[in-house]
């Protein structure tokens, strides 16, 4: 059929099943469909997006569970291996 290479290597990961599936949902979004071919083309945030949503969910409840800027920030580092900084964890305790 000519599937790329990336989505052969999706299906191989979660599973014919499971590809199928959301090649169905994908094929029913019209959304996703190219109006100059008949390609879908699915957008995807990169992966580092969903990471850092992640890790600013996470310093959002340790913000709610009283830690100071500073626990929070050694917080980060030990269980994330990230570095933050300190204005960065304000702005997120300031919007929570």
């Amino acid at each position: 059929m000519g599937l790329a290479a990336v989505w052969i290597r999706v299906a191989e990961t979660i599973g014919f099943d499971a590809f199928i599936a959301a090649w169905r949902i994908f094929d029913a979004e019209a959304s996703v469909r190219s109006n100059r071919t008949e390609m879908l083309q699915p957008l995807l945030r990169p992966y580092r997006s969903y990471l850092r949503f992640q890790r600013n969910r996470y310093i959002e409840a340790l913000c709610a569970g009283g830690m100071q800027p500073k626990e929070i920030q050694e917080a980060v580092k030990r269980d994330l291996c990230e570095k933050v900084s300190l204005r960065h964890i304000s702005r997120i305790a300031r919007g929570s």
